[in-house]
C-alpha cells in the first residue's frame, strides 16, 4: 500500500455528503426602483417600527400580492 496526498474521506464513495442532502440556495436578483423621498422615509420608519429590514418588508409585501393573484 502506498501513501498518497489528499483527504482520506474523499476516497469513500458510498457515503452521502452534506451537499447531497441539503437544498441548494435559491439565486437572488437585485431589484432597483425610484421612490418618492417622503415614501422612502415612511418605509424606513415602518421597517424600524416592525423591527425588520426594508428588504424583508418588501419581500413579504410582494409575496402577499403574488399569493392574492
Amino acid at each position: 500500500m502506498s501513501l498518497s496526498a489528499g483527504r482520506p474521506s474523499k476516497n469513500v464513495k458510498d457515503q452521502l455528503a452534506l451537499s447531497d442532502v441539503t437544498d441548494s440556495p435559491k439565486k437572488t436578483v437585485r431589484v432597483n426602483f425610484n421612490l418618492d423621498e417622503d415614501k422612502h422615509i415612511a418605509l424606513k420608519r415602518y421597517a424600524l417600527e416592525s423591527r425588520k429590514t426594508v428588504t424583508e418588508l418588501l419581500t413579504e409585501m410582494i409575496e402577499e400580492k403574488l399569493v392574492e393573484r
